[in-house]
């Protein structure tokens, strides 16, 4: 557990623009595939309650890794893409620190 790193947005999505907003998460996905060091598999969850409330998170390989991404000079477009169909944008970096069975 200790040392996991997880990257976590969550994203208030405008109404009508959900579709292409998993669009634009699934094309963040793609390219961070192709990141030297890239991220374990990425969950992007919608809100039963409030279909404009999404949550993002994945794991990722090491700080370093997360550092790298952020340094990248793609990443602050691509997350732009996401962050211009959002009327409220958190994206956000996370350790974990504890798990419950």
């Amino acid at each position: 557990m200790a040392g996991e790193i997880y990257t976590l947005g969550a994203w208030r999505v405008k109404p009508g623009q959900e579709e292409a907003f998993i669009s634009a998460w699934k094309e963040l996905g793609d390219y961070f595939l192709s990141l030297p060091t890239p991220p374990g598999p990425g969950q992007l969850i919608q809100s039963l309650d409030d279909p404009h409330q999404f949550y993002s998170f994945g794991p990722w390989p090491s700080l370093e890794a997360v550092q790298a991404m952020r340094g990248d000079p793609r990443t602050p477009r691509m997350i732009g893409n996401l962050s211009a169909l959002c009327d409220e944008a958190k994206p956000g970096g996370y350790r974990l620190v504890a798990t419950a069975p």
